[in-house]
């Protein structure tokens, strides 16, 4: 009977403390629905991955949800505070999709520019060798350039539907191809030799990026080391020495020094990844 009696007094702790405050939890629900629904109707529309608002707001909310009655109900306060960061979640997600979506883009490019001014070479017109690229590439820019050719038939001008894939897709790379056509529709001028130098160039940036990731990986892992190793020293202190590591846990002044030394790891772990940080 004495699980059934702490689920029942967890339970009615949970619902009376809901209804204290239900108006600031309504204004966070509300708040965090639109941010939902943004998500899910236009950035992740941007990305091509359609998914309903509906579905991630009630799956984030009921990971929570469980997260929070099984840490108290287990007498694990640490897992049912953790369960605060859940609705950080699909924001945490899109921006890995959204850096991962872009570095493929990056390393598409300059092969797709070498391509386009082949067709251009060959004869073909700018719309015509774009609907033909976006035929032949693989995602994500096949998926970019079928847009930007399908506004072009609907009516939109090419300069604008190539301003919206730099928006989409925001960089130097994207500008630099949009801000040469516009330049050569405007002002005329050879544009596949402008795209092929284009591409080349783009193409020797990326092999510098990699050369340069090689040569910082081992101030990344000691970055990484930097910042583990203390918490993993903690760990086993703690299970050899418990007793002479309970004030540290418990007693003002040691939590005063906790606070110092994850200010410090901090501190410690961006200055090194802003070190081994070089833009190309």
């Amino acid at each position: 009977m004495k699980p059934i009696a702490i689920a029942a007094g967890l339970t009615t702790s949970l619902l009376l403390l809901a209804a204290g405050m239900r108006p600031l939890i309504g204004r966070s629900a509300r708040r965090y629905g639109r941010a939902v629904t943004d998500l899910a109707e236009r950035r992740l529309a941007d990305l091509f991955v359609f998914f309903e608002a509906q579905r991630i707001l009630r799956l984030s909310l009921g990971m929570m949800g469980l997260a929070v009655v099984f840490g108290m109900l287990s007498g694990k306060t640490a897992l049912a505070l953790l369960a605060l960061s859940v609705p950080l979640v699909p924001q945490t997600a899109y921006r890995w999709l959204l850096a991962a979506r872009r570095r493929r883009f990056a390393v598409q490019l300059p092969d797709a520019l070498m391509a386009l001014a082949a067709a251009l070479r060959s004869g073909s017109s700018l719309p015509q060798a774009l609907a033909g690229l976006a035929a032949r590439q693989p995602r994500p820019l096949c998926q970019e350039f079928e847009l930007v050719a399908r506004k072009q038939r609907l009516g939109v001008p090419l300069d604008l539907a190539l301003a919206e894939l730099a928006q989409r897709i925001p960089g130097a790379d994207v500008a630099l191809f949009a801000t040469a056509v516009r330049i050569a529709r405007e002002l005329g001028g050879n544009l596949a030799e402008a795209l092929e130098r284009l591409g080349e160039t783009l193409r020797r940036k990326l092999a510098m990026e990699a050369r340069i990731r090689a040569l910082t990986s081992q101030g990344r892992i000691q970055g990484v080391i930097v910042g583990l190793l203390p918490a993993f020293l903690l760990w086993v202190l703690t299970a050899l020495e418990p007793e002479a590591m309970r004030p540290l846990f418990t007693t003002r002044s040691g939590w005063a020094v906790l606070a110092v030394l994850i200010v410090l790891e901090t501190l410690g772990f961006l200055l090194i990844r802003r070190i081994v940080r070089i833009e190309v």
